[in-house]
């Protein structure tokens, strides 16, 4: 039943990343959300400004169609813990849902440029930049 959901809904895109925090291993665990409702996506408190200020900010249930689970080396800086911005400046393309953070590297990731994820990529965009970085996404 739920492969035939998904392959009836055309695209989804890419609406939240939440941290589910960073293992023994030193591997950090992600989830990523996805949305076939890109245009209406909301959350409790995406309008407060900076969105660093809420705590446990989700979005919607509602919204969710399916969650796919990374795990990478790579720390991610998230949109809820930006200390500038709303959530709502993250639905409108004014800053990233994620990106790599490059502070304790030596240098810049040249070869395959720095990892970030906007909010309304799809789920084919997202895998692609993942690859890049040899990582995979799992349901």
């Amino acid at each position: 039943m739920e492969n035939e959901l998904i392959n009836e809904v055309e695209d989804v895109f890419l609406c939240f990343i939440k941290l589910i925090g960073k293992e023994s291993d030193g591997y950090y665990r992600y989830e990523f959300i996805f949305t076939d409702n890109v245009d209406e996506v909301w959350g409790n408190d995406f309008n407060v400004k900076p969105a660093c200020l809420v705590n446990g900010l989700m979005v919607e249930d509602e919204y969710i169609y399916e969650v796919h689970t990374v795990k990478t080396k790579i720390k991610l800086d998230l949109a809820q813990d930006n200390c500038c911005f709303s959530m709502s400046d993250i639905l409108d393309g004014i800053c990233a849902l994620g990106w790599e953070n490059v502070d304790e590297y030596d240098e810049y990731p040249e070869d395959r440029g720095r990892l970030f994820f906007k909010f309304g990529e799809t789920l084919e965009t997202v895998e692609e930049k993942l690859a890049r970085c040899n990582i995979l996404m799992s349901i």
